[in-house]
């Protein structure tokens, strides 16, 4: 593969016409650039520079090729310039959220990440509590706001919000018999398991889907309140208390204590209002 380097030499040469005054630039011998330039050509199956009245000059494949270098040392450059201005910043956060948490709580987070870490370059995914720390163990992820009993001892974790969770269920009727939960990795849905047994589960990847089908009776899940007080109040779904002891729900931040983005984890963390 080319290197910016051997732009730099076609460049020298072109541009003194000479390949002894384009060592004399580059600070080597005549010899490396006639090498280079000839491993250069051998390469591109093309001549890059011919001798013209005493001088050398680059051929029309020569020109191409220089413009080409060109652009790349510019976006190089161009690059450097971006990553170490970052650097000075925050570095990029890519944070993975519970779908709940992502409905009820990011959003004001969110609002206070632009108007007080405006630099701050955010991505954010949305997963069961499994998928995420299965993210943040193979490096997907920086930051995982995921649910309490999943969290990990190598990792370092923050306390973010106390949920309370409530059995969801249709308007009127008596659900059908099914859990309608999210995939595998929930936390909520081992919760519901351990609460009304193994009952046969309907899987849905969205908060929306989940709730749609609770609304038409096929089945109930177990939701936090917060999540779930939009479509209550709209009449479109009911909910029931759930004993003390099996109704409350830590959602914690988890990260890689040498994380290369923790200073924007930290900076991100302490805009958390409980």
């Amino acid at each position: 593969m080319m290197e910016i380097r051997d732009f730099r030499f076609l460049e020298a040469v072109a541009e003194t016409g000479s390949v002894t005054r384009a060592a004399a630039r580059l600070g080597c011998v005549q010899s490396n650039v006639t090498a280079r330039l000839r491993k250069l050509e051998d390469r591109l199956g093309q001549k890059l520079v011919e001798r013209v009245d005493g001088r050398m000059v680059p051929t029309a494949a020569g020109t191409l090729a220089l413009d080409y270098g060109a652009r790349i040392v510019r976006l190089c450059t161009e690059a450097e310039d971006r990553l170490r201005s970052a650097a000075d910043l925050w570095p990029p956060l890519r944070l993975g959220s519970m779908e709940t948490t992502a409905a009820v709580r990011l959003p004001p987070l969110l609002k206070a990440i632009r108007t007080r870490l405006p630099g701050l370059r955010l991505d954010i995914s949305t997963g069961t509590s499994g998928a995420l720390m299965a993210a943040l163990a193979k490096g997907g992820i920086d930051v995982a706001f995921v649910a309490e009993e999943a969290a990990d001892a190598r990792f370092s974790c923050q306390p973010l919000w106390e949920e309370t969770l409530v059995e969801v269920r249709p308007p009127a009727a008596e659900p059908d018999g099914a859990a309608i939960v999210f995939r595998a990795g929930c936390c909520y849905r081992a919760r519901l398991q351990s609460l009304f047994g193994d009952l046969p589960a309907l899987e849905m990847g969205t908060l929306d889907g989940i709730m749609g089908c609770v609304a038409a009776g096929l089945g109930r899940t177990l939701l936090p309140a917060a999540a779930v007080e939009r479509w209550r109040s709209a009449g479109e779904v009911t909910t029931r208390a759930l004993p003390p002891d099996q109704a409350q729900v830590r959602t914690m931040a988890v990260f890689r204590p040498a994380s290369p983005s923790r200073r924007s984890i930290d900076a991100v963390l302490a805009l958390v209002v409980p």
